[in-house]
């Protein structure tokens, strides 16, 4: 799996997890954001981190999921190198963290930015 492709997937999980770090108004810039741009993986990925990097709430809550991510994808789930990593992640568990149940495009994206 692409960097791009992590960067989305985490994102779209930090939206459905954490709707609190984004206010209405933001919503609205995001989809005013990617909407004119292609339906490409790595161009909205470019564009929601150049978006997020302006907010440093969401910059962590975003480099928390994507080294979540890439622990449980790097190590076994039960190894004591990735206990010990995702126990420095506050209110993190030894268990997956849920993978998307749907397409990663940019339909996908914006309906979880509407929800």
């Amino acid at each position: 799996m692409s960097f791009y492709q992590q960067n989305l997937e985490a994102f779209l999980q930090l939206l459905e997890q954490q709707p609190q770090l984004f206010t209405e108004s933001k919503r609205q810039e995001l989809l005013r954001l990617i909407d004119p741009l292609p339906d490409d993986i790595e161009t909205l990925s470019v564009a929601i981190a150049s978006w997020y990097e302006k907010d440093d709430e969401i910059v962590d809550a975003q480099l928390e999921i994507l080294n979540q991510s890439l622990l449980m994808n790097q190590e076994p789930q039960d190894s004591a190198i990735a206990k010990l990593a995702l126990a420095r992640f506050p209110g993190a568990n030894n268990q997956n963290l849920p993978k998307l149940n749907q397409p990663l495009n940019k339909e996908t994206l914006k309906n979880v930015i509407q929800q």
